[in-house]
């Protein structure tokens, strides 16, 4: 199955702008899926995905959820910016700027690649060459690639190496 695979280093060492990455979803006002795409990809590097995640309880409105898988997932548009998450992560892996107060969310052009099996992203023609990529790809943590749910490949350093947990 192929995956939105993020190369975050090439992204932040490329010379393009977040701004200059378009992005295809119809409910960005201002084009910036790109944005929420990194986040996601950044949240979910440095997320500690606990299986008892304080933050999950701590949230009044429901914006964070454990998932089946043990991913902390977030709804941007349940959160009201309360930042009570920030404060219950033991580890201080929630920053206030990746807990947006209600913002657009990159779909990952699921409808449009499910309709279409050769539909590519806007966000994958206009990232620079290698940063933003849908292919096949296996999780290999020795080459820093990490899969974040179903449809997403994460290229980045990621804690539970660096701890020697993988």
């Amino acid at each position: 199955m192929k995956r939105l695979y993020i190369n975050i280093s090439k992204l932040v060492d490329s010379d393009t702008t977040l701004e200059e990455i378009e992005c295809s979803y119809f409910y960005h006002r201002e084009n910036e899926g790109a944005l929420s795409l990194l986040e996601v990809a950044e949240f979910a590097i440095y997320c500690r995905q606990c299986k008892d995640a304080f933050c999950v309880e701590a949230c009044p409105k429901d914006a964070l959820e454990l998932t089946d898988e043990d991913l902390v997932k977030r709804y941007d548009m349940r959160c009201v910016g309360c930042e009570t998450c920030i404060l219950a992560c033991p580890f201080g892996t929630i920053f206030p700027d990746v807990m947006n107060y209600i913002h657009d969310k990159c779909d990952l052009c699921l409808d449009k690649r499910k309709m279409n099996s050769e539909y590519i992203p806007k966000c994958v023609k206009t990232s620079p060459s290698g940063a933003i990529e849908l292919k096949d790809i296996e999780e290999n943590p020795e080459e820093n690639i990490y899969h974040y749910g179903e449809h997403i490949a994460i290229d980045a350093h990621n804690w539970l190496k660096k701890e020697e947990r993988i």
